[in-house]
């Protein structure tokens, strides 16, 4: 059977955009994706691209949507953001796709609340699964689905490396965001919160980074992971990172037989074609 590729998108926070500046280099370089595995922000993005949006038109959205299409405010309860707008903007982004609708196969990662069990979904409305996986503790309102309560993902598995290889892939790239740790001026409530799953999350991913073909750890550690203005600070980043892996990734494949057999095949240009 052909090689197949699978990228694990990491959470992050709004520094979660450096993931635009890893899917650019990769297509730039016609590496496939046969899989997706996101988590929380990870999800989101590997939704888009997986639903058909280059990295530029993903980029060029991140840029013009303002707070006001994610952000919906009310009185602290399990949550101080509905996370309501962020379902219609989701839904809108992913144009009402079902996993089923997808270009790429794809898992988002969740958390189930009460029970503490990772959750992958891989079938029904994206928009639902990704709002689940979007669920920052403290931040959004937990979303229910079906009277279950689910949160971020990146509580019990911020970087889905397993679950990409579980889909399927022979070869996982894994694009991790919480490594660098954090140097930013911790200055709000989002930053406290994300700062403290960020703590959780760097000790769990030590646990599974080994299991990863290619590791890419794009330096964010500067941006604050609430930053609406840094953008193209994170996306450039993930293009440095990338590329900085970019001859390892060949070096695989080739030392497979892969990238030859794959990349004079017109039937398989899915990646470079979204």
């Amino acid at each position: 059977m052909p090689l197949k590729i699978g990228l694990a998108l990491g959470s992050g926070g709004l520094r979660g955009i450096a993931h635009i500046g890893v899917l650019k280099v990769l297509k730039n370089h016609q590496i496939p994706i046969d899989y997706i595995a996101g988590c929380s922000i990870g999800s989101l993005i590997g939704a888009l691209y997986a639903a058909g949006l280059d990295p530029e038109t993903i980029f060029k959205l991140a840029k013009n949507l303002k707070k006001r299409h994610w952000l919906d405010f009310v009185i602290p309860q399990m949550g101080i953001v509905s996370g309501e707008r962020a379902l219609a903007t989701i839904r809108l982004l992913t144009k009402q796709k079902t996993f089923a609708d997808l270009e790429i196969p794809l898992a988002v990662v969740a958390t189930e609340l009460n029970s503490g069990r990772e959750f992958i979904f891989t079938e029904g409305d994206v928009a639902k699964a990704v709002r689940a996986s979007i669920s920052v503790p403290g931040v959004f309102i937990p979303f229910a689905i079906d009277d279950v309560l689910f949160i971020d993902g990146a509580v019990i598995n911020p970087t889905p490396i397993d679950t990409a290889r579980n889909m399927g892939a022979d070869v996982v790239i894994a694009v991790d965001l919480a490594h660098a740790g954090t140097v930013y001026n911790i200055s709000n409530m989002f930053d406290v919160i994300i700062q403290s799953i960020d703590i959780m999350e760097r000790e769990l991913c030590k646990q599974r980074q080994a299991h990863c073909d290619i590791l890419i750890q794009p330096d964010v550690g500067k941006v604050s992971p609430s930053s609406f203005d840094k953008m193209d600070e994170c996306v450039l980043a993930g293009e440095l990172a990338a590329e900085a892996v970019i001859p390892d990734i060949k070096k695989l494949l080739s030392s497979q037989g892969y990238i030859a057999a794959k990349f004079d095949n017109p039937d398989h240009q899915r990646a470079t074609d979204n």
